[in-house]
């Protein structure tokens, strides 16, 4: 199996979905400011590298199941059209196209829960979505979805995982093929000095496929 895993949120998109639709939910008064300012700090503590993501699995599935199901009927995809989707990194298509001319299968792998990540994936045509995880997690939620297919991490023919954050560092060390996509600060440092690729889906000056094999 050739595979390319993708991050979704600040790689695919050039957003966090998650912070989108918290902050769509308190447009319509559907939050309050309360619990935004909460789901503000557990984004701090992600970019500091210390999430409890636990915590914040359990105050997402507490916003949603507080949410009427007429709202997420009616609103949901009125989201999705008129704020997720836009929200797609610029070169997100590109890219994606050009893993798929390389012949490669492409997963969807993120923290975000199924009700954001599903439509993306729908969306830019990705067929497999394993989710949500986060950290290393992530690796042992990969090879769980590897191993349903008698595959590993370690088997792969090839192996590809992009994404902007520190917090991937586990899945990004395990595939053969680590590209850092507009990295935070510090997964920019540990790339340079790893010599690992890196590229922009948000440069919008850039045109053309991508030298991945450059």
């Amino acid at each position: 199996m050739r595979i390319a895993f993708l991050d979704l949120d600040h790689t695919l998109l050039a957003a966090d979905s998650n912070q989108l639709w918290m902050s769509f939910l308190c447009s319509h008064d559907m939050v309050s400011a309360q619990d935004l300012s909460i789901h503000d700090q557990f984004m701090i503590d992600y970019a500091n590298g210390t999430l409890d993501f636990g915590a914040l699995s359990r105050f997402r599935c507490r916003i949603e199941a507080d949410l009427p199901s007429e709202f997420l009927f009616s609103q949901r995809t009125l989201f999705e059209r008129e704020i997720l989707f836009p929200a797609l990194a610029p070169r997100a298509i590109q890219l994606l196209a050009d893993l798929r001319d390389m012949g490669l299968s492409l997963v969807l792998v993120s923290a975000t829960g199924r009700s954001l990540v599903d439509p993306v994936a729908h969306c830019l045509g990705i067929d497999h979505v394993i989710c949500p995880c986060f950290g290393p997690d992530k690796v042992d939620h990969v090879q769980a979805w590897l191993l349903d297919r008698c595959c590993s991490l370690e088997s792969l023919q090839e192996s590809w995982f992009f994404t902007d954050s520190h917090n991937d560092l586990p899945l990004l060390e395990r595939v053969a093929n680590p590209v850092v996509v507009d990295p935070d600060p510090s997964l920019k440092r540990v790339a340079m000095d790893r010599g690992w690729r890196a590229i922009s889906l948000c440069n919008v000056d850039c045109e053309g496929p991508f030298n991945l094999h450059g």
